[in-house]
């Protein structure tokens, strides 16, 4: 039996061939996968799973698409697309699945009087993703918050408690390039609160992020703000004084600041472009391919570099790309 029989033969569901994955990603950028299917339960991705690592065939999970560039290529493999989304409030406790979007997530916690998640507000996504990239802002962030969570790890599902999820800056365990663990599920762990000091703090923060929307395709930040020691703060801040005090405090150096210190915004290669109301972010302003980003990118680390000796880390996941 061949590849694609044998993937049709384990799901209900349609395996399609050469799917185009431009219209998955939110950057609106990306060839077609060799294989592709949209998984509606756990027993879907565990039959998936069990054939793809049978037959060594390359693989990955897309939630929806926000923090990923997709090689113009495609990818050479399966591409399994989570499309379960179910969600359950227990006390103070919420379960979700992987593939719940976390605006959803965000309005249950809202629905329950649960407090925890309002720096969440306005993040795209799944709450899947949220949990591999470790997405925080304002504040807060997943590793702050998760409880547990359920996982496939060789073949077998396993839960994992928020000590073992090996947590860092806008990362976890899973986003390492060795780990091959999917994930299915998570428990967050919340407080109860006032539903309208909630509401009002969500309210802001949303207000906050559309002052920075461009209403281009894009992946968001593209790169992570850089964490300094103190005694490194405080060299940098007296070469650069204009450097505004709440960075110091944090001793974070926010990528998108750079960027724009750099003269960078409305930087263009292609179809591609430094947001002009947010630094931090590529916009896909028309027709813009993979090379056309991952030029840009290299103009600006290249950029920020030269003038701050500092070397910036994308936040963004490449698929497909040798």
């Amino acid at each position: 039996m061949d590849t694609l029989n044998r993937l049709r033969s384990v799901v209900s569901s349609p395996i399609k061939e050469g799917e185009l994955l431009a219209s998955y990603t939110s950057f609106k950028i990306g060839g077609p996968a060799k294989y592709f299917c949209v998984a509606e339960s756990t027993d879907d991705i565990v039959s998936l799973m069990g054939v793809a690592h049978k037959l060594k065939l390359p693989y990955f999970i897309l939630g929806s698409g926000t923090n990923v560039l997709v090689s113009d290529n495609g990818f050479d493999g399966l591409v399994i697309k989570i499309n379960d989304n179910k969600l359950k409030v227990k006390d103070e406790k919420m379960e979700c699945s992987s593939g719940a979007l976390l605006s959803k997530v965000v309005g249950q916690a809202l629905a329950s009087g649960l407090t925890g998640l309002e720096w969440a507000s306005g993040i795209p996504g799944t709450i899947g993703g949220a949990v591999c990239n470790n997405a925080g802002a304002y504040g807060g962030d997943m590793a702050g918050i998760v409880d547990m969570v359920e996982i496939i790890r060789d073949n077998k599902i396993k839960k994992l408690n928020n000590k073992k999820c090996g947590w860092a800056y806008r990362s976890s365990i899973f986003k390492s390039a060795d780990n091959h663990d999917i994930i299915l599920s998570i428990t967050l762990n919340l407080k109860r609160g006032s539903k309208n000091e909630i509401k009002a703090k969500m309210d802001e923060i949303i207000s906050q992020r559309k002052q920075k929307d461009d209403k281009y395709p894009s992946a968001g930040s593209v790169f992570k703000n850089i964490k300094l020691a103190p005694e490194e703060i405080k060299d940098f801040v007296s070469k650069y004084s204009d450097l505004p005090e709440n960075f110091s405090a944090y001793a974070t150096i926010p990528a998108a600041w750079l960027i724009e210190q750099c003269n960078l915004k409305g930087k263009k290669i292609g179809g591609a472009m430094v947001s002009e109301k947010h630094a931090g972010r590529i916009i896909n302003a028309g027709q813009a391919t993979a090379e056309d980003v991952i030029i840009l990118i290299s103009v600006i680390k290249q950029k920020v570099r030269s003038n701050f000796n500092l070397q910036l880390m994308e936040e963004i996941e490449y698929k497909g790309f040798n």
